[in-house]
C-alpha cells in the first residue's frame, strides 16, 4: 500500500477521486431513479431493497470486525480519510453484486465487458485511494457474491409469494422493515436507511393501487429520456431540501421516488409530444 501510494501518477488522482462517488449515497440516489423510471419499476424496487440489505450487512460487518483502514494506520497514504472501519469494502461489495447481476441477467458480450470492467476498476480504486487493504476488497467481493447468489435463488419464489399474499401484506412488511431497523440497530447511519425504506414502502403501495408506475422502457432512447427527467427532478428535490441528513429527508426522498417521480415523468413526456 505504501509503494502504491508513492507511485500514484498525479494526473490520475482526480479520476480516482471521482470514482469514490460509486461508494457513496450519491451513487445510490442516481442508480435507483435510472432503474426505476428509466427502465423498469420492478428492477428499481428489486435493486433498492437488495442495495439496502447490502448496505446494512456491510455496516454491521465493519463494526463487528473493526479493522482499521490504510488511511487510518498511515494517514499520509490516503487520498480520503473515512471514519468507519475498513473490512469489508463497501465499494467492492456493491460493484461485485451489481456487476454480477448485469452479467447474469443480460448475458451479452457487452454486459460481460462492462460488468467485469466495473468490478475491477471500482475495486482497484479502493486500493489506489488508500482507503482499503486488499483483504478488505476480497471480503467485499465474498459478501457481494453471496448476496448475488441469494438474489438469484430467492428472486422468483419470493416475488411469487408476495404476489400471492397481496398488496396489504406487502404494505405491512414494508412498514415493518424500517421499524425493525431502528429497534435492532439504533445507529445514526441506520435512521436515513429506515426513512428511505418507509417512504418507498408507502409510495409503492399507493402507486400500485392507482396504477401510477410507467411500463418497462422499450427503447434506449426512451430509457435515456426517462432517466434524464427522473434524475433532474429528483436532484432538484434533494437540492431544495435542507442539506442535513435526517429521517424526514430520507423518508421524503423515498416517497418522491416511489410515488411522485413516475407521474411527473409521464407529464413531461406527454407535454413534449
Amino acid at each position: 500500500m505504501i509503494d502504491l501510494a508513492r507511485n500514484r501518477p498525479e494526473f490520475l488522482n482526480p479520476l480516482f477521486r471521482f470514482l469514490n462517488y460509486f461508494d457513496t449515497v450519491y451513487f445510490f440516489f442516481a442508480l435507483i431513479p435510472i432503474l426505476w423510471i428509466g427502465f423498469s419499476y420492478k428492477w428499481g424496487l428489486r435493486i433498492f431493497y437488495w442495495f439496502t440489505l447490502s448496505s446494512i450487512v456491510n455496516t454491521l460487518a465493519k463494526y463487528l470486525v473493526g479493522w482499521p483502514r490504510p488511511s487510518t494506520d498511515l494517514p499520509e497514504i490516503g487520498l480520503f480519510t473515512p471514519n468507519s472501519p475498513g473490512f469489508p469494502s463497501g465499494g467492492a461489495q456493491t460493484c461485485m453484486f451489481l456487476g454480477a447481476i448485469l452479467i447474469y441477467y443480460w448475458k451479452t458480450r457487452a454486459a460481460w465487458l462492462i460488468g467485469t470492467f466495473y468490478i475491477l476498476l471500482i475495486s482497484f480504486s479502493r486500493l489506489y485511494l488508500g482507503v482499503h487493504y486488499p483483504i478488505d476488497v476480497l471480503g467485499g467481493w465474498a459478501i457481494g457474491v453471496l448476496l448475488f447468489y441469494l438474489f438469484v435463488i430467492t428472486k422468483e419464489p419470493l416475488e411469487n409469494y408476495l404476489v400471492r399474499k397481496g398488496a396489504g401484506f406487502c404494505l405491512v412488511i414494508s412498514l415493518a422493515i424500517p421499524v425493525a431497523l431502528t429497534l435492532v440497530a439504533p445507529h445514526q447511519y441506520i435512521f436515513p436507511i429506515a426513512g428511505t425504506t418507509l417512504g418507498v414502502g408507502l409510495g409503492t403501495y399507493f402507486s400500485l393501487q392507482k396504477h401510477l408506475f410507467l411500463a418497462q422502457s422499450k427503447t434506449m432512447k426512451e430509457t435515456i429520456i426517462r432517466s434524464f427527467i427522473a434524475l433532474s427532478t429528483f436532484s432538484l428535490f434533494i437540492y431544495l431540501w435542507p442539506k442535513e441528513q435526517s429521517f424526514a429527508k430520507s423518508f421524503s426522498a423515498g416517497l418522491f421516488m416511489s410515488f411522485a417521480a413516475s407521474p411527473i415523468c409521464r407529464w413531461f413526456i406527454s407535454r413534449k409530444r
